[in-house]
């Protein structure tokens, strides 16, 4: 397995709740086997995604991402991804 993460930073909560079926159903069709949103302040999240492999991951990446942002108007402020070592 092989996870990515994103920082976002924005200046209102994006509306997840109007829009969650339909981003579940992008990130399930992309490959993803988990997917967290995370609201870590008022003006900041955390996304981390759990994929099959690196190559699904790359190859969702771009949807995963700039849609989001495009979508919600949110900003990346970084990433981080790797192998998945251990977990339950």
């Amino acid at each position: 397995m092989y996870a990515t993460s994103a920082d976002w930073a924005f200046d209102s909560t994006p509306d997840f709740e109007s829009q969650r079926e339909t981003y579940v159903a992008k990130m399930k069709e992309a490959g993803a086997l988990h997917w967290f949103y995370v609201l870590t302040s008022d003006t900041t999240a955390r996304s981390m995604t759990v994929w099959p492999d690196k190559a699904t991951a790359h190859k969702a990446l771009t949807m995963a991402r700039d849609e989001a942002a495009a979508q919600n108007n949110q900003t990346i402020t970084a990433v981080c991804e790797g192998a998945v070592l251990n977990g339950f």
